[in-house]
């Protein structure tokens, strides 16, 4: 008899509240929930461009979009993924092919959950 084990990865998705209740008291309501948005929409952006380059297998010249979602991420209070932005532009630069796919794969799990969460905080609650 064989057993099937399917590991699930899971990080925890951390978001950094204290950011953007800051965000918010600075351009008030509608302003933040503006900077939030466009932040957002150019975080996927960049991650689409990112995605296009690790289809073809090009790691020359993807830092600078992971620094600039690590950046924007960082803006708005995603903690998890600017760090896992960092982390996936310095195998980049490292050309680190197997480290690349592996943090390629985190950073799509934690992309796509920070990016769902960040719209479940009270304030931006639409």
């Amino acid at each position: 008899m064989s057993r099937v084990l399917e590991i699930r990865p899971s990080e925890r998705i951390v978001i950094d509240t204290a950011t953007l209740d800051a965000l918010f008291q600075r351009l008030g309501y509608r302003g933040a929930e503006a900077h939030v948005m466009q932040t957002v929409e150019a975080i996927s952006d960049c991650l689409v461009e990112v995605d296009a380059r690790v289809r073809k297998g090009q790691m020359t010249g993807v830092a600078p979009h992971l620094q600039r979602v690590s950046r924007l991420s960082a803006e708005i209070g995603l903690s998890s993924l600017a760090r896992v932005s960092r982390d996936m532009g310095v195998t980049a630069q490292r050309k680190d092919v197997v480290a690349y796919r592996a943090v390629w794969e985190r950073l799509v799990r934690i992309g796509d959950r920070s990016l769902a969460q960040v719209w479940e905080v009270p304030e931006l609650s639409l």
